[in-house]
C-alpha cells in the first residue's frame, strides 16, 4: 500500500509540475496581450456611427 501512495504522489507531482510549466509559458508568451475591452461598445457598427 505504501508503494501505491508513493506512485500516486509521484504522478500528482508530475502533473502539477507540467501544469506549472504551462502557466509560466503562457505568461511569457502573452506578456504583451491587450487587457480589458478592445472597443468601448459591444457592437462595432454602433461605434463607427458614433465617431
Amino acid at each position: 500500500m505504501k508503494k501505491f501512495f508513493q506512485f500516486l504522489l509521484s504522478v500528482f507531482a508530475a502533473v502539477t509540475a507540467a501544469l506549472g510549466a504551462l502557466v509560466i509559458f503562457d505568461r511569457i508568451v502573452n506578456k504583451n496581450r491587450i487587457k480589458g475591452e478592445y472597443l468601448p461598445c459591444d457592437n462595432p457598427t454602433e461605434c463607427n456611427e458614433q465617431t
